[in-house]
């Protein structure tokens, strides 16, 4: 065990400057990172999405969005390149930012940018963002200007909405006012065109015909009598040459003489006697009197006229003429019969159309109501808005100028450089080890050649020659171990200092230091 040590010892010591080659160079580079990588600060802001201060049975507003997918919406936005390149342009938060591109600002600004959002039942919704730069203050100006985006974008978006919903049901309510004015002015022409057949008058339109046609039957039966009664005068005549009655023996003239002082009396017991109505029928009285004595004196007995045929006559002419008006009658109510059947025939083709007509107005009816109703609502959730009293985004903790940075990590960065020194020397030498093929002590003859060996000779050398052998590998050690550092200082100072060429690897492989 104590040989195999001393064996990679001495292994060891003879690769020494080899070891040295590969492990100072990876230590010296991570020295100089660690001393030339510039801090990075990071300030951080914490925001919450605040429930609505009016309860919702009492009052809803109409921007209802869940609060997770708004903050999402909020942070698509604030992460577009528009905004990013506006903010950059104003703040200037990189180094060598006149150097970069607006694909390259837009990346390392998201790139500095962290946003995490937490939400869980019973639990608030909660956003963190933070910002990374080499400026302490820079960080705060940063997170300022993505708070005021934030804000601004939640009131536009809830108000826009707001605004949005409450415009929507107001042109839905003017249509539908103008949609019932218009239905209604159909309604109301329509009833005006058919005013004699609408369902409303069917019933007085029935009992009106069955009058008319009980009129009719009445009617017939009158004109039945009359004739029956015309009738029989002709028989009886025909039968006792006179016509029987309290009139037999009356004149027509003596009748009518008759009938006038019939009336005066009726009039009398009425007006007075001086009534110019009185006074009328008295003079018509005297006038007939008076005819009636002339035609008497002059008429001869032989040529005066039948007083029976005279009475038939007057009576059948009396027939004859209400025959007559019971004609007109009738044909008159047949023409009312047909035309009130016509409206009563009308009226269910016309009730169905003004069904038709007002289940449409009804309809609009409804859907005006229930938008005038979500108007109202909607106006009050536009109002909630405005006041910005509904559902909002808020701030818990405002970001604050950061004291220490949060990387990077110098004295982690030296150790992991000295660990992948030693990683990487180490590894070398035994790849070479194992790939070399020499013979360097008796256990190779074994494994290699198959003989054991009795003895083993080492090389003898002089001291002279192992002074000389110790020196140069000193010399050598130290020639790596100074120059190797100076020779990357160099470059680090006049050429490009290793922190930009890590940030450009970096960038090439797609990290961010």
């Amino acid at each position: 065990m104590i040989s195999e040590i001393r064996f990679y010892l001495t292994l060891f010591w003879r690769r020494l400057p080899l070891f040295l080659l590969i492990f100072v160079p990876i230590v010296a580079v991570s020295v100089l990172l660690a001393i030339s990588l510039p801090p990075v600060y990071r300030a951080q802001m914490r925001l919450v999405v605040e429930s609505s201060q009016i309860p919702g049975n009492l009052a809803q507003s109409t921007v209802d969005t869940p609060a997770e997918e708004q903050l999402q919406m909020f942070q698509t936005r604030l992460m577009t390149r528009d905004n990013l390149l506006d903010i950059a342009t104003r703040l200037r938060p990189f180094r060598d930012q006149s150097s970069m591109s607006g694909d390259q600002i837009v990346q390392a600004m998201r790139a500095a940018t962290t946003i995490r959002s937490t939400s869980g039942r019973g639990q608030a919704t909660l956003m963190t963002v933070g910002f990374d730069s080499q400026y302490p203050a820079m960080t705060v100006r940063v997170l300022d200007a993505y708070l005021t985006f934030i804000l601004n974008e939640d009131a536009q978006y809830r108000s826009q909405r707001a605004g949005q919903t409450q415009e929507f049901f107001q042109q839905e309510v003017d249509r539908l006012s103008t949609a019932l004015s218009e239905q209604g002015a159909k309604i109301i022409a329509f009833k005006n065109q058919n005013a004699d057949s609408l369902p409303d008058s069917l019933q007085y339109h029935r009992d009106l015909l069955i009058s008319m046609q009980d009129r009719v039957t009445q009617n017939d039966r009158d004109r039945a009598s009359l004739e029956e009664q015309k009738q029989r005068l002709q028989q009886a005549y025909e039968l006792t040459g006179r016509v029987t009655g309290t009139g037999a023996q009356l004149s027509p003239q003596e009748q009518r003489i008759q009938q006038l002082r019939n009336q005066l009396a009726e009039v009398e017991s009425i007006y007075s006697p001086d009534s110019p109505r009185v006074t009328t029928l008295k003079r018509r009285i005297e006038q007939l009197e008076a005819s009636f004595a002339a035609s008497s004196g002059q008429q001869n007995p032989t040529e005066a006229q039948d007083p029976g045929k005279a009475l038939l006559d007057v009576q059948t002419a009396d027939i004859d003429a209400k025959l007559a008006q019971l004609a007109e009658d009738r044909t008159r109510l047949q023409d009312q019969i047909t035309e009130v059947q016509a409206r009563v025939d009308r009226t269910p083709g016309n009730a169905v159309a003004l069904e038709s007509l007002q289940r449409d107005y009804e309809n609009i009816q409804n859907q005006y109501n229930r938008a005038a109703d979500s108007l109202s609502r909607a106006s009050t959730g536009e109002r909630i808005e405005t006041l910005s009293r509904g559902q909002r985004v808020s701030v818990v903790e405002r970001a604050s100028e950061p004291s220490a940075p949060i990387k990077p990590n110098r004295k982690q960065l030296v150790a992991l450089g000295i660990l992948a020194g030693l990683a990487v020397a180490m590894g070398v030498l035994l790849v070479l080890d194992l790939l070399s093929g020499k013979i360097q002590r008796s256990k190779d003859l074994i494994s290699g050649l198959g003989i054991t060996p009795m003895v083993t000779i080492p090389l003898m050398r002089s001291e002279a020659e192992i002074r000389a052998v110790w020196q140069r590998r000193v010399l050598l050690s130290l020639l790596i171990g100074v120059v190797v550092p100076l020779l990357l200082w160099g470059i680090h100072t006049y050429y490009m200092p290793f922190d930009e060429l890590a940030r450009k690897v970096a960038g090439r492989i797609g990290l961010n230091l």
